[in-house]
């Protein structure tokens, strides 16, 4: 039968979160760019605090820098974007089975995650509204247990092995058999959802 394998990808898969350098990669040093950057990150703060949502700290940055680009201006963002992203060892030696199938889900957009990954692996994501081919806002927000329901939608409803940074994928550790998190280079293997929480102190 053939394996789930999924992998969460800020953090996971890279040495930093990869969502702020692409709202950063899109600034073209306006009039406007550093109010918009500054009030971006205060609100990264105000996350970090619980004061406003996930889902609001993204429509903001949707709304600050990536609204109004049509999508060959956004194809364009994403080309020059990649050759940024920090990948770490377990991308790099990343390799694909055949008989085994492969999701990643991840908070940050599926606009950029689908370039870096070979057709045979589900890419699921964030993703953005548009009207006439131009970004509008968020159009789903793939975070937490949101994450699950995005792969139920696809059809998982079990996941063999889970590749975490992060305790916002609680979701998905409880629907896993098996756990590995991430730490820069290093994967640290746990057995069940207990151990994910002790290991994130919870």
């Amino acid at each position: 039968m053939r394996k789930v394998i999924v992998y969460d990808f800020d953090k996971t898969l890279t040495y930093k979160d990869t969502l702020f350098g692409f709202f950063y990669a899109s600034l073209n040093n306006g009039l406007f760019s550093f109010p918009k950057l500054t009030i971006y990150i205060g609100s990264m703060i105000l996350t970090k605090f619980h004061v406003i949502s996930n889902q609001r700290l993204k429509e903001i940055g949707v709304a600050f820098f990536l609204k109004g680009l049509n999508k060959k201006a956004l194809e364009k963002l994403v080309d020059r974007y990649k050759e940024l992203i920090p990948f770490n060892r377990v991308y790099n030696e990343l390799s694909f089975e055949k008989e085994n199938k492969y999701f990643i889900v991840s908070a940050s957009f599926e606009e950029y995650l689908c370039v870096l990954f070979p057709h045979e692996v589900k890419v699921v994501g964030s993703r953005l509204s548009y009207k006439n081919g131009v970004v509008q806002g968020l159009a789903f927000n793939c975070y937490q247990e949101a994450k699950v329901e995005a792969l139920r939608n696809n059809g998982i409803k079990t996941i063999d092995v889970l590749y975490t940074d992060s305790f916002s994928d609680e979701a998905l550790a409880k629907i896993a058999k098996k756990i590995v998190i991430v730490s820069g280079d290093k994967e640290i293997k746990i057995d069940n959802i207990d151990e994910f929480k002790r290991y994130f102190n919870r």
